[in-house]
């Protein structure tokens, strides 16, 4: 929790950014393999397409020698997206606070009398 009371707005920021770059190369490290090929295949025999539709993204990627395809339903995709970074923030935010005898202390010394 130390370490979260540190980190600035660029660093939540950060953490984000490489949470979404790990969530897309694990994602699609199984399809890597294809995509290369298909990447690498002659015109005409290899291919990759996207699709969304009825509440799943799916994505097919085939090659001269291997075809691989995958699907998730968005509500899944959504959560994977956004879950973990809206949880890191929201911790962020707790550590961020002052404890409440900082702030009462304070509140006492700005007072009037």
């Amino acid at each position: 929790m130390g370490l979260l009371r540190r980190w600035r707005a660029k660093h939540l920021l950060l953490a984000w950014v490489v949470y979404w770059v790990l969530l897309v190369v694990v994602g699609l490290l199984p399809a890597l393999s294809v995509v290369i090929d298909a990447l690498d295949a002659p015109k005409g025999l290899g291919s990759i397409s996207a699709n969304v539709g009825s509440g799943v993204a799916s994505l097919t990627v085939s090659s001269s020698a291997q075809v691989w395809t995958g699907s998730v339903s968005l509500t899944t995709l959504a959560l994977w997206i956004a879950g973990p970074p809206l949880l890191l923030w929201l911790l962020w935010l707790v550590t961020r606070r002052e404890p409440a005898a900082t702030a009462a202390e304070a509140e006492r010394d700005f007072r009037i009398s």
